[in-house]
């Protein structure tokens, strides 16, 4: 490798070193890996009763997303076979 490429490594290797260490450093980042953390445990162990509410869950409404979701492929379907949901409104009257 020429001398030039190896200086180009050494230099791109420094800035990632650089990069990652202040990702580390954020708050940000590791309050995100705990939020993805405790989601996977969550689901692969069930949610601790002994855990106090989080933020909103006392006033959401159960199972929301999944309702949402069965209703966005039940409109697909409807759209799919040409017939509407709701029926368009009646035409004026023709004088």
């Amino acid at each position: 490798m020429a001398p030039w490429g190896r200086i180009l490594w050494a230099v791109y290797l420094r800035v990632e070193d650089l990069i990652v260490a202040q990702i580390l450093r954020s708050p940000t980042f590791h309050r995100g890996v705990r939020r993805v953390h405790r989601t996977v445990e969550d689901i692969r162990h069930g949610r601790d009763p002994s855990d106090p509410l989080r933020q909103g869950e006392a006033t959401a409404e159960p199972n929301q997303s999944t309702n949402f979701f069965k209703y966005f492929i039940e409109e697909l379907r409807n759209q799919a076979r040409g017939k509407p949901t709701e029926p368009p409104p009646p035409s004026p009257p023709k004088k």
